[in-house]
């Protein structure tokens, strides 16, 4: 079965209740509004891709609440790439604000610590 036709049988079909697909998949340009519940099991260095994979499910359409779950393992690679997509997210916010520039320094060092342990904490 191709992929066009798995999706639509997830959103036609009521004996289908689960669709497992990788993040760069469900990111981009599908309407997955049939589900309400969603499963991030790995990271993005980029926030703006676990976004979009969410927002194929909280769209026009959705009539029911989404919960979205992340699993993050302490102490991991993975928990210092949530922290990148935190400053991230904040230096994307202080650049959208009339800030002083060295409040949005980004530089080689930000992604240095997110495989640092000791910043894990």
């Amino acid at each position: 079965m191709d992929r066009t036709a798995l999706f639509s049988r997830f959103c036609d079909a009521p004996d289908v209740q689960v669709l497992l697909i990788s993040i760069n998949t469900g990111a981009v340009g599908l309407t997955l509004t049939r589900a309400n519940v969603v499963h991030i099991v790995e990271p993005q260095w980029n926030p703006a891709i676990e976004e979009q994979a969410i927002a194929r499910v909280v769209r026009m359409g959705q009539t029911r609440p989404v919960t979205v779950f992340k699993y993050i393992m302490a102490e991991s690679v993975e928990q210092g790439v949530v922290k990148l997509q935190q400053r991230k997210t904040r230096i994307i916010k202080l650049s959208m604000q009339d800030r002083d520039e060295s409040d949005a320094d980004f530089t080689l060092d930000t992604f240095k610590f997110a495989l640092d342990p000791n910043e894990w904490n």
